[in-house]
């Protein structure tokens, strides 16, 4: 019984992190506090390239992260090569450019917040806790 008890709360505990939700972060010069599910996946799929202050959209991935895959089935519905298969069509037409690769949290509010317009999504909120340049808006 007491090995049935701990499996169980492994699998809870695991569950629980697989689940977690990634945290979307956009350059604090938009001054917004709030996305549109919707906006943000015409932005991730190249349909939506600018905000609607009209700056441009500049987006910012971590392809080599495990948070990658969670986000893009999320809120864009394709699984990373879809994804990186729809941007190489995309910059091909040379309708956008392709989103900036960063290899951790604290790159990309790094590049989130050196690029007006830009938007990304981290893995930890507390990457951004106090950073200067970034906003942690909610997803509606």
């Amino acid at each position: 019984m007491q090995l049935n008890l701990s499996s169980i709360l492994i699998a809870l505990a695991l569950a629980g992190a697989a689940g977690a939700a990634e945290t979307v972060i956009v350059n604090a010069g938009l001054g917004v506090s709030e996305v549109a599910k919707d906006d943000l996946t015409g932005m991730f799929e190249g349909k939506k390239g600018n905000w609607p202050s009209g700056a441009k959209v500049v987006l910012v991935t971590q392809p080599d992260a495990a948070i990658h895959e969670g986000f893009l089935k999320a809120y864009v519905g394709k699984s990373p090569s879809q994804f990186a298969n729809a941007w190489k069509k995309i910059v091909f037409t040379g309708k956008a450019s392709a989103p900036v690769s960063a290899k951790s949290d604290a790159e990309v509010v790094e590049a989130v917040g050196k690029s007006p317009g830009a938007v990304g999504y981290i893995s930890d909120p507390a990457a951004a806790a106090g950073k200067s340049g970034v906003t942690v808006v909610t997803v509606k």
